[in-house]
């Protein structure tokens, strides 16, 4: 992994793995903002309810990031995780690590080490790809460039975001950002001063 890119994950993952009797299940997903890490979290507590410990880490970014030991001795469950998640550089990312008790205490040694092996092997589980950064572009253009405009879009891999169809097309497209100039370039060659263009500042 590159330490100056971001990576996230392509399709949520399940993987359990058995430690002295206790069973614990790491559970992974993309999310797209806080809100939904914890909407997450909360679907996995209800789905695992006779757990002893749901804990977890998730990051939204690199400065936005969140995690809980819900319970085991402080430092040896959600921290790991999270430091799981910063080694392989992932963002928009929640995972929870769920433990049942089987009767054997571990300590903390053995705690901090049951959830980052089962943190990182469920990671390894799920499909890592690279976040690409995107630029919000917003165009304004008759109704007759509209073909025209999607064949470009999907020459540039972008996306419409929304779309507000009045008296002309106003869409809000997102285009990867080391492709947008090249992008606009061509909107431009294609509508001149017909098709109206406001970037994301």
């Amino acid at each position: 992994m590159n330490k100056d890119k971001s990576y996230n994950i392509s399709r949520p993952v399940q993987h359990k793995i058995k430690i002295q009797r206790s069973s614990f299940i790491g559970s992974v997903c993309f999310v797209s903002d806080a809100e939904a890490a914890e909407t997450f979290i909360e679907k996995i507590r209800k789905e695992f309810f006779k757990a002893t410990h749901n804990c977890f880490a998730y990051r939204v970014d690199k400065n936005r990031f969140r995690f809980s030991d819900d319970g085991e001795p402080s430092g040896t469950a959600g921290k790991p995780i999270l430091f799981i998640l910063e080694k392989y550089g992932l963002v928009q990312t929640v995972l929870v690590v769920t433990r049942f008790f089987g009767g054997i205490k571990l300590g903390r040694g053995g705690l901090l080490r049951a959830y980052s092996q089962c943190a990182e092997n469920t990671i390894l589980q799920a499909e890592i790809k690279e976040v690409i950064p995107q630029k919000n572009i917003w165009l304004s253009y008759p109704y007759h460039f509209s073909s025209k405009i999607e064949n470009i879009l999907n020459k540039y891999s972008g996306k419409i975001i929304s779309s507000d169809f009045k008296t002309e097309v106003s869409t809000e497209i997102l285009v990867p950002q080391n492709l947008s100039s090249k992008f606009l370039e061509e909107i431009l060659n294609v509508g001149g001063n017909r098709i109206k263009v406001k970037e994301e500042s």
